[in-house]
């Protein structure tokens, strides 16, 4: 599933390609993905506007039209934005695309159809409706601190509860965990501190360096786990074994070594 990085590399893309762009059309061609509008609902609210600004809460992208409404696009398991003029160019699993005066299109493609594309008055009142959670790059040391001490359960649920921080998914939950060399189950009350801090600056250097390599898992440090998350594989750290557990029901990659079980 996108996370807080992919997401962002979205939202930089949305920017680059479609800001301020007559949109002449659209076409649903899966209107499961729609969450309160029907496909000629869209076209009517959508056509001979613009997208002006964006903005992004953990996994959502909310775009701004024309200062009057925003469009939320949730990308589920395996969605992501074209953008493109030949109609070659068009994603194989287009679900709405998005036609401008400049001819050319933007395709939100969602292969399992698990995204969401919904019309929002207001992009804030979605965030608090929807009880999501500080953004995980906005959220300060000390809230941080407080979000995560005296929780139950251990913390990588803490971790990917996003309403207690929006953004972080099960592979950046494990990298951070990697970085900071927790187990994954470790209860969240054996946690002091130090750990605590150490885990909320991995996360900024985590999301940034993702961020900043535009999620390409070819182009990540030779030291992070994502390159090397399997069974079986070889921890890029100690030359441990790369093992895999479930933590409420998500499969989940630690070295047994670096990370020992918590006592």
């Amino acid at each position: 599933m996108p996370e807080l990085p992919d997401v962002e590399v979205f939202r930089r893309y949305m920017d680059r390609t479609s800001l301020h762009k007559k949109i002449t059309g659209l076409e649903v061609e899966r209107e499961r993905v729609l969450q309160n509008i029907t496909p000629s609902g869209l076209k009517k609210k959508l056509k001979g506007h613009r997208f002006v600004r964006t903005r992004r809460h953990g996994k959502h992208i909310f775009a701004c039209v024309d200062e009057e409404f925003w469009i939320m696009f949730h990308f589920g398991m395996t969605g992501f934005f074209k953008y493109f003029k030949r109609a070659q160019e068009k994603p194989s699993h287009t679900r709405i695309l998005f036609h401008f005066k400049n001819s050319y299109h933007l395709a939100y493609d969602n292969q399992r159809m698990l995204g969401k594309v919904q019309v929002v008055e207001d992009a804030g009142d979605f965030v608090r409706k929807n009880n999501l959670g500080e953004d995980a790059r906005d959220v300060s040391l000390r809230a941080f601190q407080k979000l995560i001490q005296g929780r139950r359960g251990s913390i990588k649920t803490s971790l990917m509860n996003q309403s207690l921080i929006a953004g972080i998914g099960n592979i950046y939950s494990d990298e951070i965990l990697f970085q900071t060399k927790i187990h994954p189950k470790t209860p969240v009350k054996k946690l002091d501190q130090n750990q605590i801090k150490k885990m909320y600056q991995s996360m900024n250097q985590v999301f940034n360096t993702a961020i900043e390599k535009k999620v390409n898992p070819d182009e990540f440090p030779d030291d992070w786990l994502i390159p090397h998350r399997g069974e079986e594989e070889s921890c890029p750290r100690c030359g441990g074994k790369i093992e895999k557990i479930k933590v409420n029901n998500r499969g989940t990659y630690f070295c047994s070594k670096c990370q020992p079980s918590p006592k």
